[in-house]
């Protein structure tokens, strides 16, 4: 038996002669104009690109020289030191070393009053080993890793420019 089909422009709807609809929206999505779906289709042809490129933008920051290389000489004194964007705390045999961004809103901190680290923009203060005293700044400072040269003394620091 030979199906006989009609087609209507206004509802964008097949019937056969059996009465079935093959309506776009009876497949279970909402309907989108064309114009829609060829940006839908260009957004979704763009995300891998997007991914290359921060793989690429991540790993040419990297190769640009944009870790600095922060030394520390053996005779650096005891108690509190500022070298470059990273502060040493010295106590007898025990080093630690922070980064000197406060983690307010990233001022540099450069002095110390009565053994204790202040943020020259806000007032936020911390101990020698890193730990907030007094806010505005509600996290501890940045504990960075170093590697200690046994022969020189000297102490390396690792980070970004």
């Amino acid at each position: 038996m030979h199906d006989s089909i009609k087609y209507s422009d206004k509802k964008t709807t097949f019937r056969n002669d059996k009465g079935l609809s093959n309506s776009i929206k009876n497949f279970g999505k909402k309907k989108i104009s064309r114009k829609q779906f060829f940006q839908r289709l260009g957004l979704a042809a763009l995300l891998p690109l997007a991914g290359a490129w921060y793989s690429t933008a991540q790993q040419t920051r990297l190769k640009d020289g944009q870790i600095e290389r922060i030394k520390i000489p053996a005779d650096a004194p005891q108690g509190i030191s500022f070298f470059d964007s990273v502060i040493v705390s010295k106590n007898k045999n025990q080093v630690e070393i922070f980064s000197a961004k406060c983690t307010h809103l990233g001022c540099e901190i450069n002095k110390t009053e009565n053994g204790i680290l202040v943020c020259p923009c806000h007032g936020s203060e911390y101990s020698s080993t890193g730990k907030v005293i007094k806010g505005p700044a509600d996290k501890h400072l940045k504990k960075l890793p170093y590697k200690l040269n046994s022969k020189t003394g000297e102490i390396t620091v690792e980070v970004m420019a």
